[in-house]
């Protein structure tokens, strides 16, 4: 049992098809999927009380600060636009291998789409057999199953609401090559930088002007797409800046700390709030890539491996809270929500982390070879082979 616990972060561990593995990524990833489970596990012990609880929640500190657990979803859109225009800049900036499109949205499709499938498929069955109309559901599946369901619907999707975001990260892969392609063909950095700089600012004041933070405009990436550019930003700086090395400093260790805490904040939308948040976002990364100690933290094996289960993480657990919301909400510990809180939350993360090891080395980790549809192919092929003969 031992050496199962040992080993399990070596076999947990990402596979990336450009071979080159940044374990402080899967880090920062961990950082962002915490506060979404936290808020998520939050909500239903709210939805699914028994008691009347005391404080009232709307005077309750606590649940004030477990519900800005949202705030997980910006640091994987700033992960997102990192890791997707690198090998672009990459190329661009430094000389390296020209990434083919086609390559890039097959490995996309390889890469994502059997665990979503997989993950969505079974929402759907569950949810047929708690007897919700087919006729109501199905249209639904098929349109979270092709991403346009909040195009279709304006609404979180009823197979998995946290499927919205995802959706968004699939309008940002279509754009990404374009817009990295286009950035980073600017050859002075200082005037890239600024430019990148200057589109931050002007999406937020537009966004700010025509209200696109809000519903519906925040189903859709321009209520999101300065997120993204901030990991354009963060892409440069790390390919230029740091390609040598990096200085480590304890004041960059408590810059990432208070934006941390920053984020969230920092969560109104007046217009100042909206300006600093990038600045915020910007500053953690940059500070925890460049710290002593916060970026040991974030290159811990725990950490890390955990941090890379995150999309399977982020597929299973909201019906995983509402069905374990459901079943603990009838056995309630005293009429304080925190305290209900602290009991349920450490018993679904080892339930979570336990069915995220499943399915993550089941289904998702074969999905990061980048060659399995043609080992798959070639098996067929030669199981074929055999019954033919």
């Amino acid at each position: 049992m031992f050496s199962f616990w040992r080993t399990l972060p070596d076999r947990l561990s990402r596979v990336t098809s450009g071979g080159k593995f940044i374990s402080e990524i899967d880090g920062f990833r961990f950082l962002a999927i915490l506060p979404v489970v936290i808020n998520h596990v939050s909500q239903r012990v709210e939805r699914h009380a028994t008691v009347a609880f005391e404080p009232a929640l709307d005077q309750d500190p606590f649940f004030f600060w477990m519900s800005r657990g949202y705030v997980g979803i910006y640091v994987f859109f700033v992960i997102s636009g990192f890791i997707l225009c690198l090998p672009f800049a990459s190329h661009n900036l430094l000389g390296t291998k020209k990434v083919r499109l086609g390559d890039y949205f097959v490995r996309r499709l390889t890469r994502l789409e059997p665990p979503y499938i997989i993950a969505m498929t079974i929402f759907f069955i569950v949810l047929l057999l708690q007897h919700v109309p087919w006729a109501d559901l199905f249209p639904r599946y098929l349109h979270s199953l092709t991403y346009t369901h909040n195009i279709a619907y304006l609404r979180w999707s009823k197979i998995n609401p946290v499927a919205w975001t995802l959706e968004v990260e699939v309008q940002f892969y279509l754009m990404a090559p374009f817009l990295a392609m286009a950035f980073f063909s600017i050859r002075d950095r200082w005037i890239r930088r600024c430019t990148l700089i200057a589109f931050i600012i002007a999406l937020v004041c537009i966004q700010q002007y025509f209200g696109w933070w809000d519903y519906p405009w925040s189903f859709f990436i321009l209520g999101h797409l300065h997120y993204f550019i901030i990991g354009f930003v963060l892409a440069d700086i790390y390919l230029l800046d740091w390609k040598v090395g990096r200085s480590p400093t304890l004041l960059l260790d408590v810059i990432s700390v208070l934006c941390i805490l920053g984020l969230f904040v920092f969560t109104d939308h007046d217009i100042a709030s909206r300006l600093a948040y990038p600045v915020i976002l910007f500053f953690l990364f940059y500070g925890a890539f460049r710290s002593v100690y916060v970026i040991q933290a974030f290159r811990n094996r725990w950490i890390v491996a955990i941090g890379g289960m995150c999309y399977t993480i982020y597929l299973i657990h909201l019906p995983m809270a509402e069905g374990f919301g459901k079943l603990a909400g009838k056995f309630p510990v005293t009429n304080h929500y925190i305290v209900n809180l602290l009991v349920q939350l450490p018993v679904f993360l080892v339930l979570l982390f336990a069915v995220s090891v499943v399915f993550f080395l089941a289904i998702e980790k074969p999905c990061m070879n980048k060659d399995w549809p043609k080992q798959l192919k070639e098996k067929i092929m030669q199981r074929y082979r055999l019954l033919k003969s």
